[in-house]
C-alpha cells in the first residue's frame, strides 16, 4: 500500500478529474509561435502525444515515477470494510479518452500533479534566481533553453505578478503545444 503522499496525490488527481466542471486554474494565457521540428527546411509538423504518452511523460517529469496500481482500503471502526484495486494509469487514461478534446483534462491533471506533495516544487520565495529556474524548467520539460523572448517574458511576469510562481511556470510549459507534441 502506498504511503500517505501517494494516496493523497492519487485522491486529489481522481477528485480533480471527476470535478472537471469546477476547473479554475488561472486566467492568464501565454501564446507562443507555432513550432516546427524535423529536417533542415523545418517542414515537419509536431505530432501530438497520445494520452498514454502524455500520462507517462507528465508523471515522470513532475513526480519522478510512473502511475501505479495499489489497493484502496476502506475501514469502518478500524476493521477493513472493503478493498478496491486502483490503477492510476487506467483511471487517468479513461478520463482523458472519454472526452472529445482531452486538452482541458490534461491541464487539470497538470494542475493536480504540480500541487501534489510528490511534485517537490519549491515555493516562489525559495527561488533565488528566476531566470535560472525558468531555464532549468525549459530544459527539463522541453529539452531546450528558452529563447531570449521566452525567457524575458517569463521573468517579467515572474517579477510583475505575485501570482506567477514555480507551479505557474511548470503548468505553462506542460500545457504548451511543444510539450504536448513530439
Amino acid at each position: 500500500m502506498p504511503g500517505p503522499n501517494r494516496t493523497s496525490c492519487m485522491s486529489f488527481v481522481v477528485a480533480a478529474l471527476l470535478a472537471v466542471g469546477a476547473l479554475a486554474c488561472t486566467d492568464t494565457t501565454y501564446q507562443f509561435d507555432d513550432v516546427t521540428i524535423g529536417g533542415d527546411d523545418n517542414t515537419s509538423e509536431p505530432r501530438a502525444r497520445t494520452n498514454s504518452q502524455f500520462v507517462r511523460a507528465i508523471y515522470a517529469d513532475l513526480i519522478g515515477r510512473t502511475p501505479e496500481t495499489y489497493d484502496l482500503v476502506l475501514l469502518n471502526g478500524g476493521v477493513e470494510a472493503g478493498r478496491f484495486p486502483l490503477d492510476e494509469r487506467a483511471i487517468v487514461l479513461q478520463a482523458l479518452d472519454d472526452v472529445g478534446d482531452p486538452t482541458p483534462m490534461r491541464a487539470l491533471l497538470a494542475t493536480a500533479l504540480v500541487h501534489s506533495a510528490e511534485a517537490n516544487i519549491p515555493e516562489k520565495s525559495e527561488v533565488t534566481d528566476a531566470a535560472a529556474f525558468i531555464t532549468e524548467q525549459f530544459n527539463k520539460l522541453l529539452g531546450r533553453d528558452p529563447n531570449s523572448y521566452e525567457l524575458q517574458a517569463f521573468v517579467e511576469e515572474w517579477k510583475s505578478d505575485s501570482d506567477v510562481n514555480p507551479r505557474t511556470v511548470i503548468r505553462a510549459l506542460i500545457n504548451s503545444r511543444e510539450y504536448q507534441s513530439y
